[in-house]
């Protein structure tokens, strides 16, 4: 009788753990990027770069950006650590240009957190950044993307129209190796370079 009560114990125990990480496992499974909405730029030029048709200063989502992959980089003016990575970031970009003319379309934005459009064109300006660059004044969409501190990056597989978009890297700091870091956020979203 023992042994049969023991038995049942066990098996309740082996029963009710398994069911706690399938639980959990389905929690983790996928993170979907927050609905933000941002104005369209002015500039013709950035417009092209996102695939936007809409006119000027109205808003665009960040899932009407025609790219497979995007990259958000949180970033502010005067943040010592954005300057210094400034260099990276732009090389980042001019690799992410190489490999969109491959066969899959990687874009980048950045959004300045507690900075207003003066601060923003500022930080664009200064270090010749060559993507479109917006304001985050209120730092709603700095909360909203869960950011961890300047500079910070969210990379998201965009899916097109298929499904919401998904967060498939988050990175705090610099990333010091603008090859490897591109390598592993194409990794990440389920593209291999060729």
């Amino acid at each position: 009788m023992k042994t049969t009560a023991l038995q049942l114990i066990l098996t309740l125990c082996l029963f009710w753990s398994s069911s706690i990480i399938s639980a959990g496992e389905l929690a983790t499974d996928k993170e979907f990027l927050p609905d933000l909405l941002l104005p369209i730029p002015q500039d013709e030029e950035y417009r092209n770069y996102l695939g936007l048709t809409g006119a000027g200063g109205s808003s665009f989502s960040l899932a009407d950006i025609k790219a497979d992959v995007l990259l958000i980089e949180l970033f502010s003016m005067y943040c010592p650590y954005c300057q210094k990575e400034a260099a990276n970031v732009n090389e980042l970009y001019q690799r992410m240009e190489e490999v969109s003319t491959q066969g899959m379309v990687v874009k980048i934005i950045g959004l300045g957190v507690a900075n207003s459009q003066f601060e923003v064109e500022h930080f664009r300006d200064t270090y010749r950044v060559p993507f479109p660059l917006f304001p985050d004044l209120d730092k709603s969409m700095f909360k909203a993307l869960s950011g961890a501190g300047t500079p910070s990056f969210v990379g998201c597989r965009l899916n097109g129209q298929k499904e919401k978009p998904v967060v498939v890297v988050r990175k705090a700091g610099g990333f010091y190796n603008a090859e490897h870091f591109l390598k592993e956020l194409l990794e990440k979203s389920g593209y291999q370079r060729q």
